[in-house]
């Protein structure tokens, strides 16, 4: 071959290229790859019908235009680079994807951060975001704070509690109201119910973890916050009382006064204490209809036939019914005030009528058969002073045992007696008398007929005493006389009963 054809054919391969070149510059798309490989391809076949250097031309439009042809984008999401992609609206429609499955999986709309910028950059496979989808798994990965659109209920200037909806926001308020009113049956609202502080909802962008469930919101505004008051204490009082009444325990009042033994509190001392006052105080008025008893009276007549101190019910006394109707006030579920409106008679009562003895009553008259007054161990039948000559007996037992009337008559003492301490004496009407001494309280009184084996008291240690016993006696004409001779069985250490 000349060198004129050598050069001929030179000159044709660089058309070529040139060419190919331009159909490569002129694509629409730089990233339409597959038109590329068809241009090399073209150019291949004609570098080797003209057998010039067309390795060296491939290599010259693959090592310029190609890599030319792949140049994409560098993502910067909130300051911090996170992959590349070809094109920008593929990573926006991957943070779309991102918003639109966290407000699914939220149920609210759902806000993020979400400052994005693209630099211009040649594409690098391992960090390329090939579509929106894995835009959005990029998005994922990074460190976003979540945020909803919300409905806040200021209270008085304070922001209480965030909802996520202005419905649910109304929805809150709706329920602390009616979880107040309480109708029954015959009862009607008279006022609508209202709320004494005053209040809005303002809509607002906030964190997603600040938003509350109506449920929840509900019952904190309800338990609302510590309110500390004092109270003077009052002559009575006592640290119990004044718990109870408030609401709380021992516990919170000794927390809520360190500074305070409230096991010795004085009248004037001043406690604080502390007690649950809801964000919102719920009045209404409501008109109550209920039945309210009328109390019998009760009237007496004297009955000759009756001995004094006896009764006899002539009439059983009936209560009446009367139908109120009331207009009452309540204030967070407790009543403040209630106005009677009206009361109207259903059934009158019936008076109870009562005989009364008048009749003297007859003298006492006693058996002359002893029983044993109580039960217990014999301790004492005979030794100097009351018990010489065996005179008298001590039965010991617990304090409050029983002690009974060892014969029928009539009390002639139930008082304090010196040395005997609390002391019964029974005249029983046939020169006889019993005697009952050292007790602990009294069951019958001066005047008072008691039966033989009636229940006069209770067994003590007051007076000269060393502990818990019964001393007895028995007198004749005012005379003690010798226990054995009414309770031969009597023995020191035996166990007697009545």
């Amino acid at each position: 071959m000349t060198t004129q054809e050598e050069n001929n054919k030179k000159a044709k391969a660089v058309e070529l290229l040139k060419a190919a070149w331009s159909k490569i510059k002129n694509l629409k798309n730089p990233l339409e790859e597959d038109k590329i490989s068809e241009c090399i391809r073209d150019i291949k076949l004609n570098s080797k019908r003209l057998a010039v250097g067309a390795s060296v031309l491939v290599l010259f439009v693959t090592g310029t235009g190609y890599y030319e042809a792949v140049q994409g984008y560098r993502v910067i999401f909130n300051g911090e680079e996170i992959g590349m992609v070809k094109n920008m609206e593929d990573f926006t429609e991957g943070v779309e994807i991102v918003k639109k499955e966290l407000s699914s999986l939220y149920q609210t709309d759902i806000v993020f951060k979400s400052d994005v910028s693209f630099e211009r950059a040649t594409i690098q496979k391992d960090h390329l975001l090939e579509t929106p989808q894995e835009s959005a798994k990029a998005v994922y990965a990074t460190d976003i704070s979540l945020s909803s659109q919300a409905a806040v209920i200021v209270i008085e200037g304070e922001e209480v509690v965030t909802l996520a909806s202005v419905e649910e926001a109304n929805e809150t308020i709706e329920n602390v109201i009616s979880s107040y009113v309480n109708l029954g049956n015959d009862e009607k609202i008279v006022d609508e119910p209202e709320i004494s502080q005053d209040y809005e909802i303002v809509e607002k962008v906030v964190a997603y973890g600040d938003i509350s469930k109506v449920e929840e919101a509900v019952k904190f505004i309800m338990q609302g916050t510590d309110e500390i008051s004092e109270y003077k204490v009052k002559n009575g009082d006592t640290s119990w009382d004044i718990a109870v009444n408030r609401g709380i325990n021992i516990s919170e009042l000794e927390t809520a006064n360190p500074d305070k033994d409230i096991t010795d509190l004085r009248e004037g001392d001043v406690l604080k204490l502390t007690e649950e006052k809801p964000y919102l105080d719920v009045s209404y008025t409501k008109q109550e209809v209920y039945t309210q008893k009328i109390a019998f009276e009760t009237t007496y007549k004297k009955d000759s036939s009756l001995y004094v101190g006896k009764t006899k019910e002539v009439t059983a006394g009936v209560n009446g019914v009367k139908e109120v109707t009331a207009t009452v006030v309540y204030q967070n579920g407790a009543e403040v005030s209630r106005d009677i409106v009206n009361e109207s008679v259903i059934k009158e009562p019936v008076e109870r009528v009562v005989a009364k003895g008048t009749k003297p009553l007859p003298p006492s008259q006693g058996t002359g058969r002893f029983r044993m007054p109580t039960s217990g161990r014999v301790s004492v039948i005979n030794k100097a002073g009351s018990h010489a000559g065996g005179r008298a007996v001590d039965i010991a037992n617990r304090t409050g045992t029983s002690v009974y009337a060892s014969d029928s008559g009539r009390v002639t003492r139930a008082s304090w007696y010196n040395a005997y301490g609390n002391t019964i004496i029974i005249d029983h009407g046939n020169g006889f008398s019993t005697l009952y001494a050292h007790l602990s309280s009294f069951g019958v009184r001066v005047g008072q007929s008691v039966s033989r084996g009636q229940y006069i008291g209770g067994m003590g240690s007051t007076g000269r005493s060393t502990g818990s016993h019964l001393h007895f006696e028995i007198r004749y004409n005012g005379q003690r006389q010798v226990i054995t001779k009414y309770f031969p069985s009597l023995r020191v250490g035996s166990r007697v009963s009545p």
